[in-house]
């Protein structure tokens, strides 16, 4: 689906330190959402979860059942389900994914293989951090692919140049 190259670089862009895990700005507000609006019967996928899948860790360590998919050499079996698209979600979040993909057709392939496994009626979260930026796509521009797929994107947080946006199916 993806080229090899274009999989390298997203890659290459997985961190394990910073702003990752209970730090990060997407699986926050996903547990406020989960606060207001949610049971522990939900369903949780973190796509794009990195090396390490920290983010997912973080969230299981707060008692939410969370599946973590990755690709390309990122994946590991100690952390990544390969299986994970294959099942649909209530909830699916991306942090520091739409921005490292390589152009307009990676990140709408990206996108609409988020929409296929978000269940109707269901939220996907995910940010667009300005750096790094592994493409000329701008905010405005990522939140029209986002529109092509879901009925509705929200600005919940972020600021105009790096949004986080929750979509609704």
């Amino acid at each position: 689906m993806f080229a090899q190259q274009d999989i390298q670089v997203a890659n290459k862009t997985s961190r394990t330190n910073g702003a990752v895990g209970k730090n990060a700005i997407v699986p926050r507000k996903v547990r406020e959402y989960l606060g207001a609006y949610c049971d522990e019967e939900i369903t949780i996928l973190d796509f794009g979860a990195g090396k390490t899948a920290a983010h997912q860790q973080a969230m299981l360590q707060d008692g939410w059942a969370v599946t973590a998919y990755e690709f390309g050499d990122n994946v590991d079996p100690r952390f990544h389900n390969e299986l994970a698209l294959m099942q649909t979600y209530d909830i699916v979040y991306a942090s520091n994914v739409l921005n490292v993909q390589s152009g307009f057709d990676m990140a709408r392939a990206t996108i609409k293989q988020v929409a296929d496994v978000v269940v109707t009626g269901g939220v996907f979260f995910a940010n667009y951090p300005a750096s790094p930026r592994k493409s000329e796509i701008t905010p405005k521009e990522m939140e029209w692919l986002l529109m092509e797929q879901f009925g509705a994107v929200t600005r919940v947080g972020g600021i105009k140049s790096a949004p986080l946006w929750m979509c609704m199916k």
